[in-house]
């Protein structure tokens, strides 16, 4: 099948590293044949490295309509300012084009919704690309935890910050700023973590916040923003099977950043990315984890992406990193920013329908839309 890229941004090499994956091991699945960026050199430079790594020089365009008029496109990969994701995704599925979204899904939980209904109006495919339930670590820590060998799930451990030195995230102004980015780190990183907490325990019920903006500030030397998207978020939520969470994330730390999960368990701890401590001291590898719970999943996320959006195109299967999960992922992060705004835990469920919607409210204001 025909895929094409919307955006030539740094999260796009990463997306190529997950085809070059599926060709080594004989997957191929989709011919990147198109890329598309606003920046013609930009976009230039992208397929020059798209032929270097997988042998063939996509078509080169600056407008994604054009894209999506001149090509005989099966798919899309959609990897852009967060803003921009319902339109797209929408223009794609009017074109006739399957869509796969670079998390999060949307910039706030009505787009998405919007997002889940347009693609079943036009019975097209939307998949997610969420690197944090993707790829054998992945996978077989969602099966391991589910299957018990830590026990029953009582409490998760999110901490993430790092020291920007007043610079900006990834180089990138409009993270920063809550009409682009739908909020700060909070939903920037934050909702890898709210997709892989329910990913391996389930739904999440109630959450509360505090977040604020401390940096009031920020410049790279010839760009200088006044932030409004919240750069510190402290949470702590309640899964609807009764475990218990905190989560931290900020981007305005200095001099030390931290980072790290634990999943603890009636039998033991998991810690992603290191292996599972039981209770009489043994540990299991993630590489035993992995064979023994993933052996028939692609290692890289990115290359299982793909493989979920060839799978629920040709085969109707429902993919691990779904929409729906994407915007029940997005519902957790903006419960936590409805919390922090009126002072008062807040039901996911009530961000999922929304039914409340305070915090949105502001992200509208800030797009210029009607509240």
């Amino acid at each position: 099948m025909k895929l094409g890229f919307i955006g030539c941004g740094v999260i796009s090499i990463a997306h190529v590293e997950g085809l070059e994956e599926l060709k080594r091991k004989g997957l191929e699945t989709f011919e990147l044949s198109a890329v598309c960026d606003i920046q013609q050199e930009r976009a230039d430079n992208f397929a020059l490295e798209v032929e270097k790594r997988l042998g063939k020089r996509p078509a080169v365009y600056t407008d994604y309509r054009m894209m999506l008029e001149k090509e005989q496109l099966d798919a899309v990969s959609v990897l852009i300012n967060h803003d921009l994701h319902h339109t797209v995704a929408e223009d794609c599925f009017a074109a006739g084009v399957h869509v796969q979204m670079q998390k999060p899904l949307a910039i706030s939980p009505s787009f998405g919704r919007k997002m889940i209904a347009d693609a079943k109006k036009y019975h097209r495919v939307l998949t997610l690309s969420e690197p944090s339930v993707l790829g054998a670590e992945n996978v077989a820590i969602a099966r391991a935890v589910k299957e018990g060998v830590i026990g029953s799930v009582s409490l998760i451990m999110d901490y993430a910050t790092v020291t920007l030195n007043r610079g900006f995230f990834a180089g990138t102004p409009w993270r920063h700023m809550k009409g682009q980015a739908g909020a700060g780190w909070i939903n920037d990183h934050g909702v890898h973590r709210t997709h892989f907490f329910t990913e391996i325990n389930g739904s999440i019920d109630e959450v509360f916040a505090y977040t604020e903006v401390f940096e009031k500030e920020l410049s790279n030397g010839k760009v200088t923003i006044n932030p409004t998207a919240e750069d510190t978020a402290v949470t702590v939520f309640k899964f609807k099977n009764g475990g218990l969470g905190h989560w931290m994330c900020a981007t305005s730390t200095h001099g030390e950043g931290t980072g790290g999960v634990w999943v603890y368990g009636s039998k033991g701890c998991l810690r992603p990315g290191q292996h599972v401590t039981l209770e009489d001291g043994s540990k299991i590898l993630m590489s035993e984890l992995i064979e023994r719970y993933a052996p028939d999943i692609v290692e890289h996320p990115f290359a299982h992406s793909y493989v979920e959006l060839w799978e629920a195109i040709t085969e109707n299967k429902t993919p691990i990193s779904s929409a729906e999960k994407g915007v029940e992922a997005l519902s957790v992060v903006f419960a936590a920013l409805e919390s922090a705004t009126i002072r008062q835990p807040v039901k996911v469920q009530d961000i999922l329908n929304g039914k409340k919607h305070t915090y949105e409210d502001t992200v509208f204001e800030e797009m210029k839309l009607p509240v």
